[in-house]
């Protein structure tokens, strides 16, 4: 069995919890702790077969987001990583998201787990952005809003995209994947299920054989790729 060892990270924004094995590198990202035990053990089966690290990032919210997406690329330039698998969480999604379109040479795939346009959206954001999904011609209702929301620009995403929905995630985060899957140029959706071990093999034998997916592999393809 592999053991998860911590190391120092290069920001105080972004913890490095893990950093094991060797082969191409797949980085798991979250900004929750309630992700942390599952998350630990993907990592610690993807370095079983490959280079595996954990990043546990402070909160991502509408102010932070594009400060902690600097620190996100500063600490995997300190660790080495120049192209990536990345495995987004919860609202760490958003970090791995923005990756993805800033610097799409860098990003080999992307996968995401129970994932929302926006980190951590407030009961009046799920609101507007639902009333925008469905009133005519899409009318705007940002209000000035600053914060990141990644349906603006999945159309932009070159790599990849495995959306991943877990059997404890609300209708709201089951909606959202989705959506998140139906707009980006190449995506597949898979729902988990069964126990929390029989979603964790799932997970990682979908994480291993998505790494080899091309950029633009028909998504009728799904079964076969994943």
């Amino acid at each position: 069995m592999t053991e998860i060892t911590q190391t120092t990270s290069s920001s105080d924004r972004i913890e490095v919890a893990a950093d094991v094995g060797s082969g191409r590198t797949f980085v798991t990202i979250i900004d929750d702790q309630r992700y942390l035990p599952f998350a630990k053990a993907v990592v610690e089966q993807l370095g079983t077969r490959a280079r595996s690290i954990l990043l546990v990032s402070q909160a991502v919210s509408a102010e932070s987001w594009s400060a902690l997406s600097q620190a996100f690329a500063d600490t995997l330039s300190s660790l080495n990583v120049r192209q990536v698998s990345l495995v987004g969480m919860g609202a760490g999604v958003t970090l791995a998201q923005n990756l993805a379109l800033s610097n799409p040479k860098a990003v080999r795939i992307l996968a995401i787990v129970d994932a929302s346009s926006r980190p951590h959206p407030s009961t009046w954001e799920r609101v507007v952005d639902w009333l925008e999904e469905h009133l005519p011609f899409g009318l705007p209702l940002r209000l000035g809003s600053q914060g990141f929301n990644v349906k603006a620009y999945l159309h932009r995403l070159r790599c990849p995209l495995l959306a991943i929905t877990s059997a404890s995630a609300s209708q709201f985060i089951r909606d959202e994947m989705k959506t998140l899957a139906a707009r980006a140029p190449t995506a597949w959706a898979i729902e988990l299920r069964g126990s929390d071990e029989e979603q964790l093999s799932e997970l990682t034998s979908a994480l291993l054989a998505f790494q080899d997916t091309p950029a633009k592999c028909p998504q009728k393809n799904m079964k076969e790729a994943v």
